[in-house]
């Protein structure tokens, strides 16, 4: 996998054991109880935001690092894509995620509002394919995590999104955020 500028990214075993762990663990659970977890992950970017303007979601802390607004492009296409995941596990089908959904620097022209409603979108899009998630083995792979079936899927939803709400908290927190 890569990060946003094309760099090579590892993950430490222990780290991913623990992560694929926590979504094998997460998966045995009701359909209801994914949607509860997708749920607070979409509440946790939107709380992320709370405050954010405009020009505070164009910040960077340095020319290689995402904005707020860039972290939100990239939240929007990967939700959207592990709906794509599920839905076709769900179905039958093979599934080929999108995991290093656009590496975005350069600003997409949308606005913090539209942001925020295409990540909604996205989340809205994750809760269907979740809704519809029948019980069985379908799996694809995720490029840290191995194969995944439905369920680990759309529990890598709450992971995935706690990541980059810390990831926006940190932008906040920055030197020079403007205040």
């Amino acid at each position: 996998m890569q990060d946003h500028q094309g760099n090579p990214v590892a993950l430490p075993e222990d780290a991913r054991q623990q992560v694929v762990g926590y979504l094998k663990h997460q998966a045995s659970k009701s359909t209801s109880d994914l949607l509860a977890l997708v749920d607070r992950a979409a509440g946790w970017i939107e709380q992320s935001l709370a405050g954010v303007s405009e020009s505070q979601a164009r910040f960077r802390t340095s020319p290689d690092e995402w904005s707020v607004a860039d972290v939100l492009r990239h939240v929007d296409a990967s939700m959207r894509s592990t709906a794509r995941v599920i839905e076709a596990l769900a179905t039958g089908k093979e599934a080929r995620p999108e995991m290093d959904a656009p590496p975005v620097i350069e600003d997409a022209g949308k606005t913090l509002a539209e942001l925020r409603s295409g990540v909604a979108a996205s989340y809205d899009e994750v809760r269907a394919a979740v809704a519809a998630i029948p019980d069985g083995p379908a799996t694809a792979l995720h490029p840290f995590f191995g194969d995944l079936n439905c369920k680990e899927w759309a529990a890598f939803v709450y992971v995935h999104s706690r990541d980059h709400a810390d990831q926006i908290e940190k932008v906040k927190g920055a030197p020079g955020f403007p205040h």
